[in-house]
């Protein structure tokens, strides 16, 4: 048909009509593409190392810049709460050169990183959770002393974050309260810290429930009440003093580690129970740590003679779990070890080491002694002392505190088994417990 103006005239196409004929040239289209450009696969994903994988790369490097001496480096690879245990890093440098100056790592192992795990500083309770934890072992030399102290590094674990970048939270070996080595040449050096020594804490005892008259007068004697353990920690709490852990005082005199403003030292001897009931909570809650001196033959006991009881092994496990101290009080602190035979000398001391070892996990290095020290002040020391200090050196102790008639607050760095205390009494005028302090 002719259309106007002389054109070719077309019926017009129907919907369906005009979507094929689209389809068709899209079909057509793509068949003009390239080969390659109609088959590639999307790009593939950038796979990312596991968070084991970089906790491990992590642990690795800061354990081998530790065996290479490079402890400026790992400054940079700790977290806040890591650094914060320290005073500055040159400090730090100081401190594990010197540690280690006798004794200079010869190599290491990692084992597995298990997630979800906490570190608390035993320094002041601080805890941070959620971290990977990686048993480390470190090797140093057997002429180590004390003896014993290469088992002691054996058996230590660093404690990481996760996240692309891991930092170190607890350094192992290379942490503040890692265990004492000895060196070589002990350097002259004299601190002035406090260090309490408590027994009992709990509400006085009454007479009536006693076995004797001298078990009543004994327990009397070792007692602090609830609210005048308070008013202590309150007071040092309010007035800036600093709670530290023996191993953080060895740390100064035989490293040169510098001191908080107005550092002290809780003890409590004994291994009894009511420290655990009214002393803890309080110390908790100042961010106050302690060490608790226990004979290892009255873990768990109860004394049918009087109304007390001994710390069993799940409290010790908890104590040191949220950053307490457990060291050593001989066997059942009823026998002093001055003169004493190496066998029986081994059951009140040695043995005992062990036990508490395998109850807490951790490295015992320290010791009260039994009974009252011989001699009025602590600095004093017979032929029969004198030669207890090497057999314990050689079990694998660093230094013993005394309990002394005379009491002192100086420390020398060349008497590590004679470091006096403050004794603590029932109804003290917290006027007296203060003229006690530096």
């Amino acid at each position: 048909m002719v259309g106007p103006r002389g054109g070719v005239g077309t019926r017009p196409r129907s919907a369906a009509a005009l979507v094929l004929a689209a389809a068709g040239l899209l079909l057509t289209a793509c068949s003009a593409l390239p080969t390659a450009a109609r088959t590639a696969a999307p790009p593939a994903p950038v796979r990312r190392p596991a968070p084991a994988a970089l906790v491990v790369a992590e642990a690795r490097r800061f354990m081998a810049e530790l065996l290479a001496g490079r402890y400026d480096a790992q400054w940079a690879e700790l977290a806040p709460a890591a650094r914060a245990q320290w005073p500055s890093p040159q400090v730090r440098s100081q401190v594990l050169e010197a540690r280690f100056a006798a004794a200079r790592p010869i190599g290491f192992t990692l084992g597995s990183p298990v997630p979800g795990a906490t570190w608390v500083s035993q320094e002041n309770l601080t805890a941070v959770g959620g971290l990977w934890r990686v048993p480390v072992d470190l090797t140093i030399p057997g002429s180590a002393a004390p003896a014993g102290v290469g088992d002691a590094y054996r058996d230590l674990a660093l404690y990481l974050s996760g996240g692309p970048t891991p930092l170190v939270v607890g350094e192992g070996p290379a942490s503040l309260d890692a265990p004492i080595i000895l060196p070589a040449a002990v350097p002259p050096r004299r601190l002035q810290v406090p260090i309490l020594m408590y027994h009992r804490v709990a509400p006085y005892p009454s007479p009536s429930r006693y076995r004797t008259r001298y078990d009543y007068q004994l327990d009397y004697g070792l007692t602090v009440d609830p609210q005048e353990f308070a008013a202590q920690v309150g007071y040092l709490a309010a007035h800036g003093y600093t709670a530290i852990s023996l191993t953080r005082l060895a740390d100064a005199l035989l490293y040169g580690l510098p001191l908080p403003p107005h550092p002290v030292v809780f003890t409590f001897d004994d291994g009894r129970a009511s420290p655990y009931t009214y002393a803890v909570p309080v110390l908790r809650r100042a961010g106050y740590t302690a060490v608790f001196f226990v004979p290892s033959g009255l873990v768990g006991w109860d004394d049918p003679a009087r109304p007390q009881q001994y710390l069993t092994a799940d409290q010790l496990r908890e104590l040191v779990a949220s950053g307490f101290w457990v060291e050593d009080h001989t066997l059942k602190d009823n026998q002093p070890l001055w003169g004493v035979p190496d066998a029986a000398l081994s059951q009140l001391a040695l043995d005992t080491r062990r036990t508490l070892e395998s109850i807490t996990g951790q490295p015992i290095q320290w010791i009260a002694y039994t009974g009252q020290w011989p001699y009025p002040s602590a600095s004093q020391a017979g032929p029969a002392e004198l030669a207890l200090f090497p057999r314990l050196q050689s079990m694998g102790y660093v230094g013993g505190v005394v309990d002394a008639r005379l009491d002192a607050t100086t420390e020398l760095s060349t008497q590590l088994w004679q470091l006096p205390r403050v004794r603590v009494g029932p109804n003290e005028p917290l006027s007296e417990f203060i003229a006690h302090l530096p």
